[in-house]
């Protein structure tokens, strides 16, 4: 079962959607895009309450 994590369900105003067939896979692919396209950093990305959100929007396929 594929998961996927959508940047529009995050707020952002972005088409691009993570793909991953695992969490860690998901998160990985998420995390990259997020620093690379929109600046986050690791500190952001690591935040407890982004995780709560970010893990709130995935969605399995």
């Amino acid at each position: 079962m594929a998961l996927t994590l959508s940047c529009r369900d995050l707020g952002e105003d972005c088409h691009y959607v993570a793909r991953g067939e695992t969490e860690e896979e998901l998160m990985a692919d998420a995390d990259k895009h997020a620093k690379e396209a929109h600046g986050f950093t690791d500190e952001q990305l690591k935040d407890p309450e982004m995780r709560k959100q970010i893990k709130a929007a995935i969605k399995k396929e």
